[in-house]
C-alpha cells in the first residue's frame, strides 16, 4: 500500500504541469471528458493555448476532440501532418507533431484540448520506486533513433541486455528510468518477467465436443497452432500416437535471442519435449484422436496441427540466477519473440486459424501489457484467426477469507480480442486410474509414501484438497480439486482486468485432465534420466495413466480444450454454412452457447451465488454441442461501421416463454499500455422487443438475465443481451457505432432463440405409461429450441391449435422429455399424442404426421 500511495502522490503533484499546453473550442461541451492513463486520470481545465510550451521539433502530444471521434476529424489531423500513434480514452489520440503542425491542429474547430505527452505518462505504476536495480521492458516509438537512445541509456548508468526492434530489456534503477522516460521516442516502461507455463473422458463430455464430433464437426477442415514447450520426440514421427504425422502440418523450433540478459548460452534442442511434457499434453488435448477406449481424446480430433516449440536448454546468467532463483542450467522459455506478431504470423502462413497458448506472465495483475497489444494487433490485421490464452493460475486467497481474490488474470490473456480461458473442475466420475506396474513413490505431497498399487490403482481417494495448495481458509481448505463440474478450480485466475473488462471470457475443465505423455525420460518405463538435468520428465498431477497418458492441472489444460472447441465451431461454419468464420464470430458463438456454472465462487454449494457474467467464469463453461447445433442465426460483418452509424437486424420468434440470447463481439483496434482504459472502438448493442416497449442494452444483467434500463457498456468488446422469457414476434437488434476512432469497425452477431424453422419431427418417440402418468421421450432434433407436445382424448385425427402456450391440451417443453400427469385409468380411454420440434404452429397437414406420432395407449394396462 505504501508504494501505491507514493505513486498517487506523484500524480497529484504533477497535475499542475499537466495542462501546460491547452486549447478549448469556442463552444465547449457541457461536460469535459477525462483523459484516462495508467499513470492517472485528469480532466483538462480549459486553459488557453500557450505557444511558449510548443517545441519546434517533432514531439508527442495528446489531442482530445470535443466528442465521439468522426472519421473526418482524424483525417484532418493527418492532413495537418500529424502522425496518429494511439487512441487514448476519452476521445483523444497520442499524435506526433512539429511545432507548426501543433498550431494547425490546435485550431481545428472540433479539437477540444491539446497537451504534451509527459514522461510520467510512460512509467508503469508497477515499477518499484527505490534504488534497487530491476529488469524492465522498454517500448520505443517506430520513429526512434535507436543508436542515440542507446547512448542516452548507457550514459544514465543503466545496462541494456536486449535490443530487438522496438522492444528493449534494460537493468536500471527508478532514478535512471526517469531519465529514460524523458527521451521523446520512448513510449512505455514496465517491469519485465519471464513468461511461464500455466500449468477423453470428462472434458469431452463436459464441454460437449464428443457430441459435436459425433455430428460431423471434428475439426477436419481446420488447422490449429499450438505454441508450447515441445512435442514428444520433436518430429512428426515421434510426436504422439494420438497425433499421426499425416495431420502435422509443421513443427517449428524457436530458439530465441542468446543476447538476452537471462541466457548466456541457448542450446538448440529442436522441438523435443523433455522436462515437463507440457507441450505434448496441451497439443493432444487440442487435436489428439484418443486411445482405444477414448482416453486422452482431444476436442478437435481430426484437425491439422502446427506446433511452435519455444522451450530450450539454457545456461543462465548470474543476474537471472540472483533475481529469479534459477539454477545455472535449466529448460526455459527462450523462443518467444519480443514481438508476438512474428509467432502468430508464422502459424498463420501455415494455414492455422486457431492459435492456442497456455502461457503468460508469471503473476497476474489484470494489466494490458505490450504483448496484449501485440495479440490484439495481429487479430485486427488478420480477423480470421482466433488466438486463445490461458487466463493463468494465480487464483489466491491472500486475505484468508475463503474466497478467491479478484484481478489476477495475466497478460496476454488481458488482450481484448483473444479468447481468455479459465478452468473449472473436471469430473471423471471417480476414474483416476494409474499404472500399477510403476513401483516408485509418487512425487506429489498429497500422495506422500504412496505407489499406484498402494492407492489401489485409482487415485480418486488421493487427490489434493485446497489445504494441499496453501488455501488455508474454509470452504477452500477442504475442497477437492476435482469431482464437481459446476465448480471453478481454485487456482484459476480471476477477473476483471485492471481497467474493469470481463475476463476470463469462458472456462473449460482444467483439473485432472488426462492427455498425452511425452515419450522422453519417463520414470518407471525403462528410460534414463535427462542427461542435461539429471531428472526424469515430470509426472504431471499424481501418477501416470500409462506411458502414453498422464494427468495435469492448470488453465494450461483448460485452454487447449477451449481452442479445440473453437476449431470445432469454425469447422461447423465451414461444413454447415460454407463460411470462413471470423475470429469474432467464433468467439461470439462460444460465448453465446456457454453454460453458467453453479458454484463459481468455490463455496462448496451449487447455488449460483454469482450468475454470469462474473469475475470467476466470465460467460460460463464452453459447450461445443450447443455451439454447433445450428439453432442460432448469425451475422459476420466485414465492412464495419463508423461513429454515428447503426446496423439494424430483425429476428422473429415463434414460441413464447423461451430464452432469446444475443451476442455482439468485435475484434477491436489495439490499445496502448499507457492508456488507463483499453477499449478503442466502442460499439453498443441494443435489443428491442416486438411491442417496442422493452429495450435492453448490452451487459446490463441481474441474476444471469438482461434487465431493461441501465447504461451502455463503454469497457468491453463483448456485449450480451439474454432475455429469459422472450415474447413471440419480431425483435430488433441494433449495433450502434457509439465512438469509432479507428474505424470502420467490423463485428459478429449471434442470435439464438425460438425461431420459425418449420415443423420438424423427432425420429423416435418412446412412451412409458403408469397408473397415473405417461412419460414421453424422443431423440433430440438438432437446431431446435423447445418442443410442443399436443394430446387429445379418443381422437387420433385431431389437429393441433395455433398457440400451444394458450392451449389446455399442449405443453411447451425445453428438453426432449415430457410427463403427462394425472391421467385417469380407463381401459377404454385412449390418448393421442403429437410431438413437434422447431417451434411450430399448427402444421398445414397434421394427418401427414399422424402415422408416426399417434399413440393410442391404455394407462395401467400390462
Amino acid at each position: 500500500m505504501k508504494r501505491i500511495r507514493v505513486v498517487a502522490l506523484a500524480i497529484c503533484c504533477l497535475l499542475g504541469s499537466l495542462f501546460v499546453l491547452l486549447r478549448v473550442t469556442a463552444e465547449e461541451p457541457a461536460e469535459s471528458k477525462p483523459i484516462r492513463l495508467q499513470a492517472g486520470t485528469f480532466i483538462p481545465d480549459g486553459q488557453p493555448l500557450s505557444p511558449a510550451k510548443v517545441v519546434a521539433e517533432p514531439a508527442y502530444y495528446l489531442v482530445q476532440f470535443e466528442g465521439a471521434v468522426q472519421p473526418d476529424w482524424r483525417q484532418a489531423v493527418a492532413e495537418a501532418g500529424g502522425e496518429i500513434v494511439a487512441y487514448v480514452p476519452e476521445n483523444a489520440f497520442k499524435v506526433r507533431l512539429t511545432g507548426a503542425e501543433t498550431a494547425v491542429v490546435a485550431n481545428l474547430p472540433y479539437v477540444h484540448w491539446i497537451g504534451r505527452f509527459l514522461p510520467t505518462y510512460k512509467l508503469s505504476p508497477e515499477l518499484e520506486q527505490d534504488q534497487k536495480e530491476a529488469v524492465v521492458q522498454i517500448i520505443l516509438e517506430e520513429t526512434a533513433d535507436q543508436e542515440k537512445i542507446a547512448q542516452i541509456i548507457a550514459s544514465s548508468g543503466a545496462r541494456i541486455h536486449l535490443q530487438e526492434g522496438a522492444i528493449w530489456r534494460v537493468v536500471a534503477t527508478y532514478a535512471q528510468l526517469q531519465t529514460i522516460a524523458a527521451i521523446e521516442e520512448v513510449a512505455w516502461i514496465e517491469p519485465y518477467h519471464l513468461p511461464k507455463l500455466h500449468n477423453e473422458y470428462g472434458a469431452g463430455v463436459i464441454v460437449g465436443t464428443n457430441a459435436a464430433n459425433a455430428n460431423g464437426y471434428d475439426g477436419s477442415s481446420q488447422i490449429v497452432a499450438v505454441a508450447d514447450t515441445g512435442l514428444g520426440g520433436g518430429t512428426a514421427a515421434t510426436a504422439h500416437p494420438d497425433i499421426p504425422s499425416s495431420r502435422i502440418v509443421a513443427i517449428q523450433s524457436w530458439l530465441g535471442s542468446v543476447s538476452d540478459f537471462c541466457f548466456t548460452l541457448v542450446i538448440d534442442d529442436g522441438a523435443v519435449d523433455a522436462e515437463g511434457g507440457h507441450g505434448t499434453h496441451v497439443a493432444v488435448s487440442a487435436v489428439g484422436d484418443g486411445g482405444a477406449n477414448g482416453e486422452g481424446k482431444g476436442a478437435a480430433p481430426a484437425a491439422g496441427l502446427v506446433f511452435q516449440a519455444f522451450e530450450n536448454l539454457v545456461e543462465v546468467s548470474q543476474d537471472c540466477q540472483d533475481w529469479y532463483g534459477y539454477p545455472p542450467a535449466v529448460y526455459l522459455i527462450t523462443g518467444l519473440p519480443s514481438d508476438l506478431n512474428n509467432l502468430f504470423q508464422a502459424a498463420y502462413d501455415e494455414g492455422a486459424r486457431i492459435h492456442a497458448n497456455s502461457w503468460g506472465e508469471p503473476s497476474g495483475t489484470g494489466r494490458y501489457r505490450p504483448d496484449s497489444a501485440e495479440a490484439d494487433t495481429f487479430i485486427w490485421n488478420h480477423p480470421d484467426m482466433l488466438i486463445t490464452f490461458a487466463a493463468g493460475n494465480e487464483g489466491a486467497d491472500d486475505n484468508a477469507d475463503g474466497v478467491i481474490d479478484n484481478t489476477s488474470v495475466g497478460a496476454p490473456a488481458t488482450a481484448k480480442n483473444v479468447l481468455a480461458v479459465g478452468a473449472n473442475e473436471n469430473d471423471r466420475q471417480g476414474n483416476y486410474q494409474c499404472d500399477t506396474s510403476l513401483s516408485y513413490l509418487s512425487d506429489d505431497d498429497f500422495q506422500a509414501g504412496e505407489t499406484c498399487s498402494s492407492m489401489g490403482g485409482n487415485q480418486n481417494g488421493f487427490m489434493p484438497n485446497g489445504n494441499d495448495w496453501d488455501y488455508l481458509a474454509e470452504p477452500l481448505a477442504s475442497d477437492l480439486l476435482a469431482g464437481n463440474r459446476e465448480q471453478m478450480a481454485w487456482f484459476s485466475s480471476r477477473g476483471p482486468t485492471a481497467d474493469g473488462r470481463i475476463k476470463p471470457d469462458v472456462v473449460a475443465p482444467g483439473t485432472w485432465v488426462l492427455s498425452g505423455y511425452s515419450e522422453l525420460y519417463q520414470q518407471g518405463y525403462g528410460d534414463p534420466v535427462d542427461p542435461n538435468t539429471g531428472y526424469y520428465q515430470d509426472d504431471g498431477l499424481g501418477m501416470p495413466f500409462n506411458d502414453a497418458y498422464k494427468y495435469n492441472a492448470g488453465t494450461s489444460m483448460a485452454n487447449p480444450i477451449a481452442a479445440g472447441a473453437a476449431a470445432v465451431v469454425r469447422d461447423f461454419y465451414s461444413k454447415a454454412h460454407s463460411h470462413a468464420a471470423s475470429a469474432a464470430l467464433v468467439k461470439a458463438t462460444i460465448i453465446n452457447s456457454a453454460v453458467d456454472l453453479l458454484d463459481e465462487n468455490n463455496d462448496g454449494v451449487n447455488d449460483n451465488d454469482f450468475p454470469i457474467p462474473n469475475v470467476h467464469e466470465g460467460w460460463g463453461l464452453v459447450n461445443a454441442e450447443a455451439a454447433t447445433d445450428d439453432s442460432h442465426q448469425f451475422v459476420d460483418n466485414t465492412t464495419g461501421i463508423n461513429t454515428g452509424a447503426t446496423s439494424s437486424y430483425q429476428f422473429t420468434t415463434t414460441m413464447a416463454n423461451l430464452p432469446l440470447k444475443v451476442t455482439l463481439v468485435w475484434s477491436d483496434y489495439p490499445s496502448t499500455p499507457a492508456a488507463g482504459v483499453h477499449l478503442v472502438n466502442n460499439l453498443n448493442l441494443r435489443v428491442t422487443d416486438p411491442a417496442g416497449t422493452a429495450v435492453y442494452l448490452g451487459n446490463n444483467f441481474s441474476g444471469g438475465w438482461s434487465t431493461t434500463g441501465g447504461s451502455a457498456d463503454t469497457l468491453n468488446n463483448v456485449e450480451n443481451v439474454y432475455v429469459q422469457s422472450a415474447a413471440i414476434g419480431t425483435w430488433t437488434v441494433e449495433v450502434i457505432g457509439a465512438n469509432i476512432p479507428q474505424g470502420p469497425q467490423p463485428f459478429a452477431l449471434i442470435v439464438d432463440g425460438a425461431f420459425a424453422t418449420g415443423c420438424q419431427l423427432p425420429t423416435t418417440v418412446n412412451l412409458t405409461p403408469t397408473d397415473s402418468n405417461i412419460t414421453l421421450d424422443w431423440a433430440n432434433v438438432p437446431g431446435t429450441i423447445g418442443y410442443e407436445v399436443w394430446w387429445a382424448d379418443n381422437d387420433p385425427y385431431f389437429a393441433p391449435g395455433a398457440n400451444c402456450a394458450a392451449a389446455s391440451n399442449c405443453a411447451l417443453v425445453a428438453d426432449n422429455t415430457f410427463t403427462h400427469s394425472g391421467v385417469v385409468y380407463d381401459p377404454d380411454h385412449n390418448i393421442t399424442y403429437l410431438v413437434f420440434a422447431g417451434n411450430c404452429t399448427a402444421p398445414s397437414n397434421p394427418l401427414a404426421h399422424w402415422g408416426i406420432f399417434n399413440f393410442n395407449i391404455t394407462p395401467g394396462s400390462p
